[in-house]
């Protein structure tokens, strides 16, 4: 072959390389202008409503305040008072979703229970959108933690309801009670030990322990336990990681957890069915990272608070808007068999019991 027909045909495989690269180059284009008219389209399709879901919120604050509550969980005047507090914990307006339409999907998916598709389409956002900004909420939510939940002081007088004179002076010293319920989990898929998550009724779900004072206000929360935890162990980890009970007070329990000096049992509480049947994602659990599923519990106890306390100073109550939903979706913690602590310190509970019970008989009214 000569050295003019080598030539030649280097000279067309240069090109023919040069076509192709050109080729491959109109084609990423087009690619890209593809999915961006795609998700253009996607948008016009999806924000086809006459009004904008700001218009939406406004409306529903605006109008009849049952609205709001169907909604939200709260009373309109709560509600901008949460957004102006969480304003103050740096939650900002991102583009054109507002503080109060951020506060809104929140609300929607911890008081309705609805999915992120369906607060997505009620709003008019793409999933993405309403999870972002579901998130920075929640992280503002979590900083009032230590401001709507705390433990009660003990130097404080006595409870109105445990005054001398009262039926339930017997209970002077006891600072509240705990309570305990299973609610709906879902592990991680890198969790080494996933069926730690099953309970007895064969369900997975975390074990979430509560204490409360005699208001009905939490004072202490514990989450992230599996469904198959004993109440013992967690009420034991508990008191190691802070939760203190001051000499001669004590929480009344149910029959689940061990009856001791500082824990007295049996008592049921009911705190937990008044959160459910307010905030339905503590019955209907969606499949988020555990850790946010932990940490909605702690909102929602947060929420609960910050409204009873609300509601107090305005001399409202709205407990019994939502229905009644049973304490516990799933196990009582009070169907467990409790485990032995100790002679010592369950005698000195089974003689503190028999004491309270012999005032109770001596205080008794024919």
């Amino acid at each position: 072959m000569s050295s003019d027909d080598e030539t030649s045909n280097t000279d067309d495989e240069s090109s023919n390389d040069k076509e192709m690269d050109t080729l491959f180059f109109s084609m990423v284009q087009w690619t890209q202008y593809a999915t961006i008219r795609c998700a253009q389209e996607w948008r016009e399709i999806r924000n086809d409503r006459e009004y904008s879901s700001k218009d939406w919120i406004i409306n529903i604050l605006d109008g009849h305040e049952d609205r709001c509550y169907d909604s939200y969980r709260m009373s309109t005047t709560n509600f901008n008072i949460l957004c102006d507090i969480l304003k103050e914990k740096g939650l900002t307006a991102r583009g054109d979703v507002i503080i109060e339409e951020q506060v809104a999907m929140f609300l929607e998916i911890l008081g309705r229970g609805h999915t992120m598709k369906t607060v997505g389409e009620e709003f008019q956002h793409s999933i993405e959108t309403v999870w972002r900004h579901f998130r920075q909420v929640l992280s503002c939510v979590l900083q009032l933690y230590s401001t709507y939940i705390r433990l009660p002081d003990p130097s404080k007088p006595r409870h109105r309801k445990l005054a001398e004179g009262t039926q339930h002076h017997a209970f002077k010293d006891a600072l509240g009670a705990i309570d305990g319920t299973h609610i709906l989990a879902y592990p991680d898929g890198d969790d080494p030990c996933p069926e730690l998550f099953r309970n007895r009724k064969g369900f997975n779900s975390q074990n979430v322990m509560a204490a409360v004072d005699f208001d009905g206000y939490f004072v202490a929360v514990v989450t992230g336990w599996e469904g198959s935890t004993h109440v013992n162990l967690i009420l034991q980890r508990a008191v190691e990681d802070g939760f203190i009970v001051p000499p001669g007070r004590y929480y009344l329990v149910d029959g689940g957890y061990a009856n001791t000096r500082q824990f007295l049992s049996p008592y049921r509480e009911k705190t937990f069915g008044i959160l459910k049947s307010r905030f339905k994602v503590c019955v209907y659990m969606r499949k988020y990272k555990f850790k946010i599923q932990k940490d909605i519990i702690k909102a929602c106890c947060i929420l609960h608070n910050f409204i009873k306390r609300l509601n107090h100073l305005q001399n409202v109550s709205d407990e019994g808007l939502f229905g009644r939903v049973s304490e516990n979706r799933g196990p009582s913690n009070e169907d467990e068999e409790a485990e032995d602590l100790g002679a010592g310190d369950s005698q000195t509970g089974n003689d503190l019991r028999e004491s309270i019970k012999n005032i109770l008989w001596n205080n008794r009214q024919f």
